[in-house]
């Protein structure tokens, strides 16, 4: 695709993929997903691939339209910003207050995409946060608009914890139709056809304390513990990998660049805890196929994938060196797909 074509996502994968698992656990064909709205497949393993912003939106909508979850983008959103996303990791570590944390966002997220410009505008009587596209959106943008704010007003909440008060917000989006009842009082929603989204809300705000206390906060502080190997920094390198298997060939300088740490730090905290990265990476995809062999009946292909695995095949020969099993005698083995022989459905 050429540079030319319009403003695109620049690491597609990492905005997509929250989005890409929940569809997927809930029996969803990702790649046929992918195909009908002009995603290659490989946006889901290649974390450099670039990929048109529109057909992201697009790929959203079509979520929701196929699980027939009108809120669907919403609930992702939520529990992404409950669970930590490391698209805001930076800004939510070293931020001291709602102020500190809006501004980190604005440098941090315009490195990571070139579909929205954000800003933030202060007043004696009121601060609004703006993220504007400058991608045209041609397809109802309900699931985006509802993915940002579910996005940022959980982040807000969770964040400055009894300063936020519902009755200050003043959120003003093209629609809210995709947020579940009562998330936000409806004197809050103002609908507008402006380009993006607007939260509005008083100054003082601004100065609260912001902590988000994610998991991946607290172990990402690991990296700087003195011994080098403790057991936060090895929980850090375990819950970012597993954030990030699905990407094919992911070597360990992508992991690196992804952990922000030098390749050879990794080495010598794994060397130190009696592992290495390739034992690592076997061991997550190892945990992750075991639960979806067991918690859901996606193909196996499609588990492959998942897990940063090319095919069906790949898997089979994989699975068998780790547990002397293929992945079909596995599943076949679980005393529940005895029990019940038909369609079995479950989530991760």
């Amino acid at each position: 695709m050429s540079k030319k074509s319009g403003p695109r996502f620049t690491r597609g994968m990492l905005l997509l993929s929250p989005f890409a698992r929940a569809f997927t656990s809930r029996g969803g064909d990702i790649e046929a997903l992918l195909v009908r709205n002009g995603i290659p497949v490989d946006a889901l393993t290649d974390p450099a691939m670039l990929f048109d912003a529109s057909a992201c939106y697009s790929a959203m909508e079509d979520m929701a339209e196929t699980l027939g979850d009108p809120y669907f983008g919403a609930k992702v959103a939520i529990e992404t910003a409950k669970k930590g996303t490391p698209a805001f990791r930076d800004s939510a570590t070293h931020a001291l207050n709602l102020g500190d944390f809006l501004s980190r966002v604005v440098v941090e997220v315009s490195k990571q995409v070139d579909n929205v410009r954000y800003s933030v505008s202060i007043t004696p009587d009121i601060v609004s946060f703006n993220i504007r596209r400058t991608v045209k959106v041609t397809r109802p943008s309900t699931q985006l608009d509802a993915v940002g704010i579910a996005l940022y007003m959980t982040l807000i909440k969770k964040g400055i914890g009894e300063t936020f008060d519902p009755k200050d917000i003043l959120i003003t989006a093209p629609t809210t139709q995709g947020l579940p009842p009562g998330f936000l009082p409806k004197q809050a929603l103002i609908t507008s056809q402006i380009d993006g989204l607007r939260i509005s809300f008083p100054p003082h705000w601004l100065w609260a304390p912001f902590s988000l206390n994610w998991d991946l906060v607290k172990a990402s502080r690991g990296e700087f513990a003195t011994d080098g190997a403790s057991e936060a920094t090895l929980s850090y390198l375990r819950g970012m990998l597993r954030d990030n298997i699905a990407y094919q060939d992911l070597t360990l300088n992508d992991f690196a660049s992804i952990c922000r740490m030098h390749p050879r730090r990794i080495q010598r905290i794994l060397w130190a805890q009696g592992t290495s990265y390739s034992q690592m990476k076997d061991d997550v995809r190892k945990s992750i196929t075991e639960d979806l062999l067991s918690n859901t009946t996606l193909p196996i292909a499609q588990i492959a994938l998942e897990v940063g695995l090319s095919s069906s095949a790949a898997l089979d020969r994989a699975f068998r060196r780790w547990t002397g099993k293929t992945p079909s005698d596995f599943r076949g083995d679980l005393p529940r797909y005895q029990a019940y022989p038909g369609p079995v459905t479950g989530s991760r």
